[in-house]
């Protein structure tokens, strides 16, 4: 099997389908998977900026050998790496486990998520409450997507916030560092940093446990 193609950014578009969006077997042959997910189109832009800024070692010009490395400048003491190879998809690929790229990067969040459960959700946006609390939110990525991530302490209570990114709906989750055992105390400590009342919550653990029982 021959090389996959790693098409352009204008590539890309001009494959639309006159409807606006893209068949399956173009997408599979650009390595995409089906449903594509979400920033698929960046992350084949970023691949075909890459490859272009490092290309592969075959088309490096050859060094003194005749091989296909280039010449080690003496003295220089650092070995050249050569850049991805074509077929390799970008190493964060959001869960979904494609292409020939042998590395899987995991996200801190992704990490940082097993130390945590959720709660509960909130009916104000991500905005509105990292505005009030001053809140650094963080784009970053786990199975499903990418997310929008706060980690934060309150009087010694952790807590995590996050969204997905691309949902038209965005749900706003609370989590609680596992350590934490009195959720009850946990969320009015962080309600009332935020100045609000409970109206604010949408959704508690126990309602959860029992929408999936």
């Amino acid at each position: 099997m021959g090389r996959m193609t790693i098409p352009s950014p204008d590539e890309v578009e001009a494959a639309r389908t006159p409807a606006g969006g893209r068949r399956r077997d173009q997408l599979a042959a650009w390595g995409v998977p089906w449903p594509p997910p979400a920033g698929w189109k960046q992350r084949l832009a970023d691949q075909w900026h890459a490859a272009r800024q490092s290309p592969h070692r075959d088309a490096a010009p050859a060094g003194p050998g005749g091989g296909g490395e280039p010449a080690a400048v003496p003295g220089a003491g650092a070995v050249r790496v050569p850049g991805p190879e074509p077929d390799w998809q970008p190493a964060p690929a959001l869960g979904y486990h494609v292409g020939k790229n042998p590395v899987f990067q995991v996200s801190p969040w992704q990490y940082a998520a097993g130390f945590y459960r959720i709660v509960a959700g909130l009916t104000p946006p991500l905005e509105a409450v990292a505005a009030r609390l001053r809140l650094e939110v963080e784009r970053t990525w786990e199975e499903l997507g990418e997310v929008d991530v706060a980690l934060f302490r309150i009087r010694g209570t952790e807590f995590a916030l996050s969204r997905f990114a691309h949902h038209e709906e965005p749900r706003l989750f609370v989590w609680l560092n596992r350590s934490q055992r009195d959720v009850e105390a946990a969320l009015d400590i962080l309600l009332g940093a935020l100045g609000v009342g409970r109206e604010a919550v949408a959704f508690t653990e126990d309602q959860m446990t029992d929408r999936s029982g």
